[in-house]
Order: structure tokens, then sequence, then C-alpha cells
């Protein structure tokens, strides 16, 4: 039977925290003074000639913002044709190796990890046959009641019966506009004089476009869709994104890369059983799943606990673009990024305050010296996304 679902890393990282201060059956008090501190793992080797990428954190009290990335690990991924790559941490919590690597079908791929708190080691991970995207489309349709946008993927496998496994992701990059386009800022007159008439800002020429900007995001959600059961070992309309007609990044241009990763059927599970758990209302509800293990344990702690799976995939990647007016009137008023927008006169001492904020752009100069501003992403796109046209991007 095909299944098709959506994860969230999100939840990896705040799972362990929630099912360590919740093992009872009955009624508990929860304490979460100290919660038990979980390495966290997030590592995907691909057949991309890259520099591969590992995530380390651990686990966050529920009323934290967030993870904690994990600095000053050693890491080390090992092929058994006995070649081994080193990482290095890029920015806090993200390994990269020293050096451009891909997966070679049929060898075999351990992780190992060294941190203050231990060593730890995954199991071996083999790579998968390669599997091709045949088609990233989209159309317009309805979801859960609301219209928009339906991006779907549909691949071709290997001949034969069904019994592939597959996560998805993408990236995501739209183009954005100011409701107003504005030639001229407004600028404090760093050499005024007081006691000359000269005023204390002055008009100048913007020195670069800020109209139209580009964003460029990454998906936060993970697909999964597998063959198992079926006839053809393909997958066909497998919704990856739906964006509905009320959302900013259709109301131009839009492009989204679709990156298909063939996972092994244990990889698969572990994704799909993190799904179930993830579901659940509440983790302090009657039902405890217990600790959701991967392939990762320590090789101090037998007792340690350590969320996260490493594995291998072969991967294929395909690009689309569309434009807002491919599926709505562009007559009609477009969705904005920005909110409302509305010019006013401040006094001049708000004014110097506003502009060394940052907080307002110049609207208009009417009479002379009397400064109308606005805010400033209402006119200067760069606050929300890079002003500089992406290299693949196709007009």
């Amino acid at each position: 039977m095909k299944k098709s679902l959506y994860i969230s890393y999100s939840f990896v990282l705040a799972l362990a925290v929630l099912l360590s201060v919740a093992s009872c059956v009955e009624p508990i008090e929860i304490e979460l003074d100290e919660p038990e501190s979980i390495l966290v793992v997030e590592g995907i080797i691909t057949d991309e000639l890259k520099q591969q990428e590992i995530k380390l954190s651990r686990s966050f009290p529920v009323d934290e913002n967030g993870p904690n990335p994990v600095s000053g690990a050693k890491v080390i991924v090992s092929s058994s044709n006995g070649a081994n790559y080193t990482f290095f941490e890029s920015e806090a919590g993200t390994y990269l190796s020293n050096s451009a690597f891909q997966v070679n079908l049929g060898e075999d791929y351990t992780l190992e990890i060294e941190t203050e708190e231990g060593v730890y080691e995954s199991t071996t991970a083999r790579s998968e046959t390669t599997t091709q995207i045949s088609e990233v489309s989209s159309e317009k349709a309805v979801l859960n009641g609301e219209e928009g946008v339906a991006i779907t993927v549909s691949n071709t496998g290997i001949s034969g019966n069904g019994g592939s496994y597959y996560l998805f992701k993408y990236q995501e990059t739209y183009e954005i506009r100011s409701p107003y386009e504005k030639l001229y800022d407004l600028i404090i007159n760093e050499n005024d004089d007081p006691d000359t008439d000269r005023d204390d800002f002055l008009v100048v020429p913007k020195p670069e476009q800020d109209y139209i900007c580009y964003v460029t995001e990454p998906s936060s959600d993970i697909i999964l869709s597998n063959t198992e059961g079926l006839t053809e070992d393909s997958l066909n309309g497998i919704l990856i994104r739906f964006i509905s007609k009320k959302e900013y990044e259709l109301a131009y241009r839009y492009s989204i890369n679709v990156t298909q990763l063939k996972v092994s059927p244990v990889a698969f599970d572990y994704y799909e059983t993190l799904k179930n758990l993830s579901e659940n209302e509440s983790v302090f509800s009657q039902y405890q799943p217990g600790f959701l293990n991967g392939n990762i344990r320590s090789l101090n702690n037998s007792k340690e606990k350590v969320i996260g799976y490493f594995t291998t995939a072969t991967t294929d990647s395909k690009r689309l673009f569309f434009d807002y007016t491919d599926y709505y009137d562009g007559n009609n008023r477009r969705p904005s990024h920005t909110g409302d927008c509305e010019e006013y006169v401040p006094n001049r001492e708000s004014l110097r305050e506003l502009l060394e904020n940052g907080q307002v752009k110049l609207f208009a100069e009417d009479p002379p010296n009397v400064y109308q501003v606005i805010r400033r992403g209402c006119v200067d796109c760069t606050q929300f996304g890079s002003n500089q046209k992406p290299e693949f991007w196709i007009d």
C-alpha cells in the first residue's frame, strides 16, 4: 500500500526531553529543572559529490526556544573500502566533510562521533540503487477547503513490483516586490553645522535597487513515500508542497528544487515511527510509546539514549518555475509580504532616531525639508531577502 506522510525535525529535537519526563501511565508531577540531555544526530550522506553534512545537538527543555548545538565534536565517516572522511565545524552544531566525497553503491559507511560526553558510533549503512525524478509539476488545487497551488513529484523506479522507500526535501525561492518603488534615500547629514541653515538630513540616490528581491528557504518538513505493495516501482503525483493563494510566496514568480532521497527500508521505518509518535495529541497522555531508538549508540554507556539516524541515500533533483499569472489574474490584488504600509511625518528628533535604527525609509519630500517616511520593509525588500538574482533564476 502506498504511503505519503510528513514529519518535522523540530519534533526530533524535543522528543527526547518530552518522553524522558513522561514515563508513567498515571498522573504525575513533572519537574523540568534538570531534564535529561540527549544527543540528537541528523546524518544523511548521499551519492552527490559534495561536502557531506552532519548536524549535532542536544535535546532542550520544553520551556526553551530551540535545540542546543553540540560544538567541538570530532566527526568521522568511515567506508568499507578503507577511506576515512573527517569533518569540521562550519557553524555551531553543523559539521561538513573536509573534502567532497560521494556514496558508492555496494559500500558500507559508519559514522563515529566524539564529544565531551563520550564516543558514539552508528551501525553500518549501505547505499541503495538509484531512481530518477521524472516530473515535478504544479496545478491549482483545493486542500482542506483552501484554494492554492499544489506541487507534486513523480518518479520512475526499476522495473518490477514496488518496494522502494523515499524521503523528499525541497528548497524554494520566490520573488518579492516592495509595495512602493523609491529611487532616493533619506540619510542623516553627518556634516551638519548647527550654526548654519544647512538641513540635518539629506536626500540621496539609492546605491542599488531594493524593489525586487529573492527569498530562499529550505523545507521544514520531511516528506516520505514508498512503493510497497504497488505493481510498479514508481510514484505518481506525490504532494510535496501546497501553497495557499493567500500566501505571498505565490505573489510574483516562484521556484522549487525538489530532491528525492532513496533510503533503506529500515531508515524509512525509523522516520515513519517518528511520524506516528509526533501525531499523538500529547506525550503526557495515557499512551506512552517509549523512547525511539535510532541506529546510533554510546560506546561508553550502553544505557545512554541517542536520538537520530545515520543513513546513506541515492538522490535526484529537479527544479520547477511558475508565475502568479499562470494561475491567477495579475490585475487582482496580490498577497503582500509587508502587511499594511502607511506614510507619515515624524518630528525631527524622532526622525533621526528612526533613521539611526533603520526603521524607516523616505517616502516623499513635500514641501522641501518636510519628510514623509514609511516602514523600511514597504520600500526596501532587502529587509526580507536578497536583491541579487540567484544564478539559477530564469525570468
